[in-house]
């Protein structure tokens, strides 16, 4: 990619990056105290600051995904501002050098348990896997407070959403991951929308053939089924 390339793809991502953190910020401040604006816009810079000079996959800059993520909880899930705050650090520990005492003495003891659940723990030696060690924590979490799993749904939401970046090996881990563990979940807590689209992405990319015809068909048959459509659309409005 040649310099004017790649700094018209930077302006892009910093656009869109700016566009999800003000309709963020623009949403929450209908929800909000001053005090607890303040606090959003200091999760938002302390989490750009983390990430700085890290990359996607995708060549995005990294924060585009806690942003994305944060907007989610936000808008589609509709929380609070210590889930929005933690959705924007929730990779700040597991990816950064900084520490959950850190988040804590920043921005409080309910931010740092969010973001302590969503944050996958090294460890020397796990008890099953490091895959089934996280399921259990964030599961053992519920008892105390169901956000930190609504943060890790938003997270795993748009990974599924920006999947075609990974290798093929990895998309399919991921999506069987989500079709086995993250949907389901989803679909306990009442999130049918977040449960179908969890679904249907992780169906696109473990059977791509079968999905790529379910979606011809059903296309075609919108196209056919129009006439009929408009025409009791038409009478309904009438």
């Amino acid at each position: 990619m040649n310099d004017k390339n790649e700094k018209t793809m930077n302006e892009k991502y910093e656009k869109k990056i700016q566009a999800d953190v003000d309709a963020i910020f623009t949403l929450m401040a209908q929800r909000v105290d001053e005090k607890q604006m303040n606090l959003l816009h200091e999760a938002y810079d302390f989490a750009a600051y983390a990430h700085k000079d890290q990359l996607r996959k995708s060549g995005e800059p990294y924060i585009s995904h806690p942003v994305a993520v944060a907007r989610i909880v936000a808008e589609e899930l509709e929380l609070g501002a210590n889930p929005v705050m933690a959705a924007f650090q929730h990779d700040v520990v597991e990816d950064c050098p900084y520490s959950i005492d850190e988040i804590r003495e920043r921005f409080g003891d309910d931010v740092a348990f969010l973001v302590g659940v969503v944050t996958k723990q090294k460890k020397a030696q796990y008890d099953q896997s490091k895959q089934v060690d996280n399921f259990r924590q964030m599961l053992s979490s519920v008892q105390f407070d169901v956000r930190a799993i609504l943060v890790k749904l938003a997270d795993r939401l748009h990974n599924m959403r920006t999947l075609s970046s990974m290798r093929p090996d990895k998309q399919m881990k991921i999506a069987s991951e989500t079709d086995y563990f993250y949907a389901p979940l989803a679909n306990r807590l009442g999130l049918y929308n977040v449960k179908t689209e969890l679904e249907n992405l992780s169906f696109r990319y473990r059977c791509p053939r079968e999905y790529e015809q379910i979606e011809k068909q059903l296309a075609e048959l919108q196209l056919s089924e129009k006439p009929d459509v408009d025409v009791f659309i038409a009478k309904t409005k009438e």
